[in-house]
């Protein structure tokens, strides 16, 4: 492969990460704008049983997921990327910190996930065509309220 064609691909990966970055920081942000921008208008998109068509709808659905939790955290890891001209296929690992209320009791939850994407160039840059969530694992546990909290933990001398 000729050097140009290296640094284009470099360059293709480092902006296919940003997608990745840009939505998980829209995700736990609460931050709908930021997430309609990663996902092409005619995007579909499914999160374990629910599918969704098209951005508007997709946001739409992750608007209502996201409400159900108190906060979350998403953690893009591992990210295997082929990209074949102006198309890419891509596999990223994530874990997920979710922390939720039920019945006034709090709960957190971890879980290992894989985004497998079809992304397309757009404008220069990419953007998510074709979605499924893969959640490999997960564990739900309750908050402890009499486990000190790190502020607590003693300064050593």
């Amino acid at each position: 492969m000729a050097l140009d064609a290296q640094i284009q691909e470099l360059v293709d990966t480092a902006g296919i990460r940003e997608v990745m970055m840009r939505y998980a920081r829209g995700i736990d942000r609460r931050d709908m704008d930021l997430i309609a921008s990663t996902f092409t208008s005619d995007a579909y998109a499914k999160y374990g049983e629910r599918e969704s068509c098209g951005r508007d709808d997709i946001v739409s659905a992750l608007r209502s997921s996201t409400s159900r939790f108190d906060r979350s955290t998403h953690s893009m890891g591992d990210q295997q990327v082929s990209i074949s001209g102006d198309t890419a296929e891509v596999e990223t690992y994530a874990i997920d910190y979710l922390l939720y209320t039920v019945d006034g009791k709090q709960y957190q939850a971890v879980g290992g996930l894989r985004y497998e994407d079809k992304m397309v160039r757009h404008d220069g840059g990419w953007l998510v065509q074709h979605r499924v969530l893969q959640i490999d694992w997960r564990r739900n546990s309750p908050v402890d309220p009499s486990v000190p909290s790190t502020d607590r933990v003693p300064a050593r001398e």
